[in-house]
């Protein structure tokens, strides 16, 4: 395991970290797409999204690479099970999940696989920044214009954007937005 990684999430998750309480506006929007069942929340951070996607009926493998986040996820609901993992070496189960979201973290290497542990018909809901966003961005971590969307154009892309978008600091920041479905 990343432990500079995890050290880093621990840290910003124990001294106040802002992070957001509202679930994301794109999987509000889109989660009827998805069959009620099992979701993959990458990522989870302290849980805004797994925990809507529990309260909405489905059973959620959160996974996040911060031993702070995955204690809080413990407590959040029944419906979440909370997965310790390096995202750089997580490797979800083939056709498992009838949801994936991924929101404000990039892990290429994760992609295929991503796309693997789609069941038929799954959907796949990410998000996260493009890099317009700042310079001073680690460009490992910000995708390129277009990217999102051609990793994944074997799904059946329901909706893909970029745009501006303000951040809790009321800051400008790009976002990349990819909304598709596995169809076979």
């Amino acid at each position: 395991m990343n432990q500079e990684d995890r050290e880093r999430w621990n840290k910003k998750y124990t001294e106040g970290f802002e992070a957001e309480k509202d679930p994301s506006d794109l999987l509000i929007n889109f989660l009827h797409l998805a069959k009620k069942g099992k979701a993959l929340d990458v990522a989870a951070g302290l849980g805004r999204n797994s925990l809507f996607l529990a309260e909405n009926g489905f059973f959620v493998d959160a996974v996040d690479i911060s031993d702070v986040a995955i204690e809080k996820l413990k407590s959040l609901h029944p419906n979440i099970n909370p997965i310790h993992a390096d995202l750089k070496t997580y490797r979800p189960q083939k056709e498992s999940y009838e949801l994936i979201i991924n929101f404000n973290f990039l892990e290429r290497s994760l992609f295929p696989y991503l796309k693997e542990a789609l069941k038929k018909d799954g959907v796949l809901i990410f998000e996260t920044f493009v890099e317009e966003t700042t310079s001073k961005t680690n460009k490992d971590y910000i995708l390129r214009k277009n990217e999102l969307l051609h990793s994944f154009l074997s799904l059946e892309v329901i909706l893909y954007q970029e745009r501006p978008v303000k951040n809790s600091k009321e800051e400008t920041v790009y976002k990349a937005s990819l909304v598709a479905i596995k169809r076979c």
